[in-house]
């Protein structure tokens, strides 16, 4: 049997702290894209095609996102998508007695730890050691508060002030094996510490996956925040499939004296005002050189445009998935009193009031990010 993925959504243990109405994780939006989805899309860029959802029968509004949208988006990238209704708390691992019925192998993964981690590769470890469980592990820095004593036969030989100490984490991502999971207690709440030590004491073989790609545990507003700082500066394994898209645009964001052009004009056949936006010929041109070319045709002087990120995008209904390069350029200050609209079919926003209604909600969300990092730049913060 293939093996198979389950995403531990869990119930109201996983709800954000400090978060206005207590929002489940799974529901809460990283630049864009809930972290439930985020999951789906790693799981798919790595070509898992049975994946379950364990989600408190309780979590009512997140249910029908995950037999709504999640299931086309699944659908779209040619896996199968199960909810596994929890009647009753099984915490971190306890789901996986159940779903893994199906399966020689199961990926487990935590709804609220996002990570580029090389799935296949976590795996295929599994596999060559023959382990019962395998756990991703990672090197995180840990501030210690305090100052850091070294002593030698009653002497004290060194003193560090608030050191950074490196510190072995769990990535919260699992390897379990059927003998693995026929030992999680049934009918109850079991972590993953729980199965461990039960494993332990058995003497089955624990493997260790030691990896380097960046993590972290979205737990709160300021791990959102966090997390999308993480993911722009990693956008090629957070957002990219390995696989080459099926087509790919570019969108521009051309800023002046405080200011982002929308045009009136879109190839991808939206109405209304949007950010401007072309499609990659890929055979002839780099995702740069379109651009510029963009730049050119809506009469604006864009010569260095930067890329701020990539993300591929499934489409539910027609399965074909489009890569999004997300450009911005400044172009030079206008003289006070001036105005700066000159070009036909251009008109300028305040960069405050760019929202979802003006393009794709994911490149809007980058654009959003971008400019408010410039803002806090300039401001000196």
């Amino acid at each position: 049997m293939k093996p198979i993925a389950l995403i531990m959504a869990g119930g109201r243990s996983l709800r954000m702290r400090a978060s206005p109405g207590g929002r489940h994780k799974a529901l809460v939006k990283v630049l864009g894209v809930s972290l439930l989805e985020r999951n789906i899309l790693a799981l798919l860029s790595h070509g898992f095609h049975d994946i379950s959802i364990a989600i408190s029968a309780r979590e009512k509004a997140l249910i029908a996102l995950a037999r709504g949208r999640m299931a086309h988006i699944a659908r779209a990238g040619g896996a199968t998508l199960r909810v596994y209704l929890e009647r009753r708390p099984l915490g971190t691992i306890g789901a996986a007695r159940a779903i893994g019925a199906r399966a020689d192998n199961l990926l487990v993964v935590n709804v609220d730890n996002l990570t580029p981690l090389d799935l296949t590769a976590f795996l295929a470890h599994h596999c060559a050691t023959k382990a019962a469980m395998t756990i991703a592990i990672h090197t995180e820095p840990f501030p210690i508060p305090f100052g850091q004593v070294s002593t030698r036969r009653g002497r004290i030989i060194e003193y560090k002030e608030k050191p950074v100490l490196p510190v072995l984490l769990s990535s919260g991502c699992y390897v379990l094996s059927p003998a693995a999971r026929r030992r999680i207690p049934a009918g109850r709440s079991v972590g993953a510490p729980e199965l461990v030590q039960i494993l332990l004491r058995e003497k089955e073989r624990l493997s260790a996956f030691t990896h380097s790609s960046p993590w972290i545990d979205v737990n709160d507003p300021a791990a959102v925040d966090r997390a999308e700082a993480l993911i722009m500066a990693n956008f090629r394994g957070f957002e990219l499939f390995p696989q080459p898209p099926d087509s790919e645009f570019v969108l521009l964001g051309i800023l002046k004296n405080g200011r982002i052009a929308i045009s009136k004009s879109s190839h991808l056949g939206s109405a209304g005002l949007k950010l401007p936006v072309e499609r990659v010929n890929a055979e002839s041109e780099s995702p740069m050189d379109t651009a510029v070319r963009l730049g050119g045709r809506i009469g604006l002087p864009v010569t260095k445009p930067h890329l701020v990120a990539s993300f591929d995008e499934l489409d539910s209904r027609t399965r074909q998935r489009t890569r999004c390069h997300i450009f911005v350029c400044q172009l030079p200050a206008q003289p006070k009193g001036k105005d700066p609209v000159s070009q036909s079919g251009i008109r300028w926003l305040n960069v405050n009031q760019l929202s979802e209604s003006y393009g794709n909600p994911r490149a809007i969300a980058y654009v959003n990010r971008y400019t408010s990092a410039q803002n806090s730049h300039t401001d000196g913060g």
